[in-house]
């Protein structure tokens, strides 16, 4: 048997005959009239509190709940319980009106059993019996909830297809205009999201006291069992939020679960929704890399916290290359040891072609290193000393490298890897500000022979470059549009 709201099952055990209404009639002047032929709108009065006939005139407990007009009826959503502090108080809190719209012809009440045939007739999803309340239904009150929470409008107007059949939805300064169309949607789809999760929340309840007593008592008489989510759960949330579901960390950490553990699944049913997913996680995470390569360079952060962005992002690593490389190590050990087990040398990263096997060692200074010294003439300016020093560095490192690897570098002879045309880089610096220091730069990186060197806001750069490629859209011709205007039925609020 379905339940009766709490107020209505309380005045079905009154029998004073309460609550009370009292009908004034209201002629074009705004003046009161004896009867409903001279009217133009009836207002409605409710009192929970004594028989009107006992009532003193102007007492408060009287409180406007609505009014009915010829095209409109204008409900007051208040509070109708007396005693309760609620009592002819807004419900919402910016929202004073909820009008319907004409539906059918509209004839004025003069009675109170008149008054309950027109309320009879009005469209689903709203209060039809004035004793109870009125306007929205409580089920589909955040309907209005989810408006005034946006715009602070003091009306929302439901009302019934204009021009032809074609559903409006409107927003004025201070008043939203709802068509019955979107009305009887939302209601479907708010009834369908209650009934789910009803569902959910009692096979949850199920499966929680199943696994307490059942399980727990004879574990393998009775297995645990796992909560399942109702059909189309997941499509039917992320299409009514269009992505704007805030999800904690313990979600977001599922979320990835999920698509992972179902990974061979999703690929062989949606290929193409996880070729997107995969280049969206490729946008997202080269934005990150950029972001957070800008921060280090800002900071000026020093070669060790470089070591440690370059080792958990090595992808950096190979923009610097016109051909495609993979990470072997960090801090490569290049030979150089004597007897003694002293004086050996280290890479800061050894890399490898993706199709050659050639190997390539890398030499990382910081951003703050200097490229270009005191000029020597006028308008000559030779490599730093951090810099050359740095070249130097690399090319110790590339001789002794091909003068050990015959020992040191055995495993990754038999991996398919080479040195014989070791490759060396060197990253350092950002690019001169000053036309003839950039001019000296270039000079000597380019005169350098198996030496690569590249600065760090040009490896940012390729970065960007990279990012842009990623997110560009085809242009596509748009017809220009005008400026949007109400239909004249919404071009002023409702008085």
């Amino acid at each position: 048997m379905p339940s009766i709201p709490n107020v209505e099952y309380k005045n079905s055990q009154r029998d004073d005959g309460g609550p009370w209404a009292a009908l004034h009639m209201i002629g074009s002047e705004g003046e009161p009239v004896d009867s409903v032929e001279e009217a133009v709108c009836v207002q409605v009065f409710y009192t929970d509190q004594g028989s009107p006939d006992e009532l003193p005139d102007g007492d408060d407990s009287w409180i406007a709940i609505m009014e009915v007009c010829s095209d409109h009826i204008a409900i007051f959503p208040v509070g109708q319980q007396y005693g309760l502090p609620s009592y002819g108080q807004p419900i919402f809190d910016h929202v004073r009106r909820i009008m319907i719209g004409r539906y059918s012809d509209l004839a004025l009440p003069s009675t109170i059993e008149e008054l309950d045939g027109l309320l009879e007739g009005l469209p689903n999803g709203f209060y039809k019996n004035w004793r109870h309340g009125l306007g929205v239904l409580w089920k589909y009150r955040v309907i209005v909830s989810a408006i005034e929470a946006a715009e602070p409008v003091h009306t929302v107007l439901f009302h019934g297809p204009i021009r032809g059949g074609q559903r409006r939805d409107l927003l004025s300064p201070h008043v939203y205009a709802v068509s019955m169309g979107t009305y009887d949607e939302l209601m479907r789809s708010v009834r369908g999201i209650t009934s789910r999760h009803q569902r959910a929340a009692r096979k949850e309840k199920l499966a929680l006291c199943h696994n307490a007593l059942m399980h727990r008592a004879q574990p393998d008489r009775y297995p645990r069992q796992k909560v399942q989510l109702a059909p189309d759960t997941l499509s039917e949330l992320t299409n009514i939020s269009r992505g704007a579901i805030q999800l904690t960390k313990r979600d977001q950490r599922a979320a990835v679960t999920l698509v992972r553990r179902n990974a061979q699944e999703l690929a062989k049913a949606e290929p193409a929704e996880m070729l997107r997913l995969k280049c969206d996680i490729e946008v997202v995470s080269l934005l990150q890399l950029i972001e957070k390569c800008q921060s280090l360079i800002s900071s000026s952060a020093s070669e060790r916290m470089w070591q440690g962005f370059f080792k958990s992002n090595p992808f950096v690593l190979t923009m610097a290359f016109h051909f495609p490389v993979f990470l072997i190590s960090d801090q490569p050990y290049v030979g150089g040891k004597s007897f003694h087990g002293t004086d050996g040398k280290y890479g800061d990263f050894l890399v490898s072609a993706a199709s050659t096997g050639s190997l390539a060692l890398i030499e990382i200074k910081n951003p703050a290193t200097k490229l270009v010294g005191k000029p020597y003439r006028q308008g000559v300016y030779p490599a730093s000393q951090d810099l050359s020093g740095a070249v130097a560095q690399v090319l110790v490192q590339r001789d002794t490298f091909k003068e050990s690897f015959i020992f040191v570098g055995k495993e990754l002879s038999h991996a398919g890897h080479s040195a014989h045309a070791l490759t060396c880089l060197v990253i350092a610096g950002t690019t001169p500000e000053l036309q003839e220091e950039k001019e000296a730069f270039e000079r000597y990186r380019h005169s350098l022979h198996g030496v690569i060197v590249v600065t760090f806001d040009e490896l940012l750069e390729r970065l960007r470059s990279l990012y842009s490629l990623m997110t560009a859209k085809p242009e596509t011709s748009v017809a220009p549009v005008g400026p949007w205007r109400p239909p004249a039925e919404f071009e002023s609020d409702v008085e």
